[in-house]
């Protein structure tokens, strides 16, 4: 069986889920044949009765309640999965999660166990201006960390809700996130571009910051500044590409010529965002899953060498 493109399509509660899906399915193209898995964190499943109620030719819905796929409903996921995929064979598979659900642990479970049957493409995460201006939301909730830092595709939706000011302060807090995401946009009504749904990241001779992810290690950046200024470089592993935590930190805090860096990276138990400034260095789980990257400023620093014990770093088959 050729592996079927997957997107997840997350976001927080009522921010327009059901919605965007109805709208994509309705636009699919009629001769294609699309699967759509529900997650609902409540023991009624309801959004799946929303899309089968507006039923489109060629569409086959499977819900699962109770709980999010990361935890409570993680044995039924192989169940509904089968059905969906053996029995319908689809051309496309939407999967809308639970909007209190942190999804990083399904798309951890797709790559490992579905690797064959699913191809996973742009995940697509939705806010609405509601959530972008409630007090501590951005900093202090872990679900919208999660379900930010997920996403490969970021969509303002209700955009006829936004103040000016709310889209400016929306479109600069998004611009600013690390590592970048691969577009930032502002619909009305859960609008949803279908080419979103395969969007990925240009080259680095397009885009001089992006590599796609079948490159093995590249630079993403070199900017010599001169006149004693750091140098900026940056390193883009696969998803697939996993790292021993001890030798990776290591390799990354014994350069005292950096003076800040920046990543992401898939270790053996878990995805760890990396932060290191002069006043030390953070390290923390993150639900970013496109890929292991990390930005480097440094003055002076020999950065064959830098990237030879990063590339050192990598856990070979057998050992994980």
């Amino acid at each position: 069986m050729t592996p079927i493109p997957a997107n997840l399509i997350t976001g927080f509660l009522g921010v327009g889920k059901t919605t965007a899906v109805l709208d994509l399915l309705r636009r699919k193209n009629p001769a294609e044949r699309w699967a759509v898995l529900v997650n609902e964190y409540g023991t009624v499943s309801i959004d799946d009765a929303f899309i089968e109620g507006e039923m489109v030719d060629g569409v086959s819905v499977r819900s699962v309640a109770g709980g999010c796929f990361c935890c409570t409903t993680a044995p039924m996921l192989p169940v509904a999965l089968h059905f969906l995929l053996q029995d319908m064979r689809p051309d496309r598979l939407l999967i809308e999660t639970s909007g209190l659900g942190h999804p990083a642990t399904l798309v951890d479970t797709l790559r490992t166990k579905y690797a064959d049957r699913i191809e996973l493409r742009a995940t697509l995460g939705m806010i609405t201006p509601s959530d972008f201006a409630a007090p501590g939301m951005i900093d202090s909730n872990p679900v919208f960390r999660d379900q930010v830092q997920l996403s490969d595709v970021l969509v303002l939706n209700k955009l006829d809700t936004a103040t000016p000011k709310l889209i400016t302060d929306f479109q600069r807090w998004a611009n600013d996130l690390f590592p970048p995401k691969l577009l930032v946009a502002a619909t009305e009504q859960g609008r949803l571009d279908e080419r979103w749904l395969d969007i990925e990241p240009l080259p680095p001779e397009e885009t001089g910051c992006g590599v796609r992810e079948k490159v093995a290690l590249a630079p993403l950046t070199s900017l010599p500044q001169g006149g004693g200024s750091p140098d900026a470089r940056g390193f883009v592993f696969p998803p697939e590409a996993i790292f021993d935590e001890d030798c990776l930190l290591a390799a990354l805090g014994r350069h005292p010529a950096i003076t800040r860096l920046k990543g992401v990276f898939h270790c053996e138990n878990n995805w760890l965002a990396v932060n290191r400034t002069e006043s030390g260095t953070v390290v923390k789980p993150t639900a970013y899953r496109r890929d292991s990257r990390v930005e480097v400023f440094a003055t002076g620093i020999d950065w064959e060498t830098f990237e030879a014990e990063l590339d050192g770093c990598k856990m070979q088959p057998g050992t994980q």
